[in-house]
């Protein structure tokens, strides 16, 4: 392999110096003016959308490797044009059963909407709903504990540490017989308990402390917006059942 020493050169585009190699010809501020555009490497044309709205259904196990064979083109291309145009939805016409209903009935408000919906195999869509139709909370009854927080903000406790100590986070003790600090050889530090209202006012005053794409969606609309779009979505779905 030849080596190109580095020279000092002079810009065609601006009149800086700059140290390069024989074929350089612009200096790195420049050089960037001259980058050739990436080739698009999968093309979508009119023809291609219309045969995926035609043959893509998410329902259908295997549909989008059969679309990519047919196009020579890796899956993961199928499936992220049939979401850019609108074509995957979440499907889940199962019925509720009475088990999975009493399931709900023991764990609603205990346990996280995602261990609940995976313990169901159901999505986490499909459970947030039929607990609404049963009227039932996923709140920590008690109140949010700290590990709670944790999965409903997506961040580490690390972090709310911080929010509790520079006081934007509000709690109380839970009140148990637990004390000390936690560290090795003591006791575990009495846990946390955190209301709705003090979320609210967090979230009101503090609205750049955390980032809004990790915090869980669903829980987010119902604390902040009293549950409103997810009725809506009932609604939705009660008109198109009636229709």
């Amino acid at each position: 392999m030849s080596h190109h020493p580095k020279v000092r050169k002079r810009c065609i585009d601006c009149p800086r110096t700059f140290r390069g190699t024989a074929p350089a010809r612009y200096c790195p501020d420049c050089r960037w003016k001259h980058r050739g555009r990436r080739a698009v490497k999968y093309v979508w044309t009119a023809e291609r959308d219309q045969v995926l709205r035609g043959r893509y259904d998410g329902r259908v196990k295997g549909r989008a490797d059969v679309i990519a064979q047919d196009l020579g083109w890796p899956c993961w291309v199928i499936k992220k044009r049939a979401s850019q145009l609108g074509l995957c939805y979440a499907v889940d016409r199962k019925e509720w059963t009475k088990a999975e209903e009493r399931f709900l009935l023991n764990h609603a408000g205990r346990r996280t909407l995602h261990w609940m919906a995976k313990q169901l195999g159901r999505s986490d869509t499909s459970t947030v709903l039929k607990l609404k139709r049963m009227q039932l909370s996923r709140h920590y009854r008690e109140g949010y504990t700290l590990r709670g927080l944790e999965l409903c903000f997506g961040c580490d406790h690390h972090v709310i540490d911080r929010w509790i100590r520079a006081g934007w986070l509000k709690g109380r003790r839970r009140g148990t017989r637990r004390n000390g600090k936690g560290g090795r050889g003591q006791a575990p530090a009495d846990a946390w308990v955190f209301s709705d209202e003090g979320i609210l006012r967090f979230i009101k005053e503090h609205p750049m402390a955390f980032r809004l794409d990790k915090v869980d969606q669903f829980w987010f609309m119902d604390l902040v917006l009293n549950g409103r779009l997810v009725e809506r979505a009932l609604k939705k779905e009660r008109d198109l059942n009636a229709a």
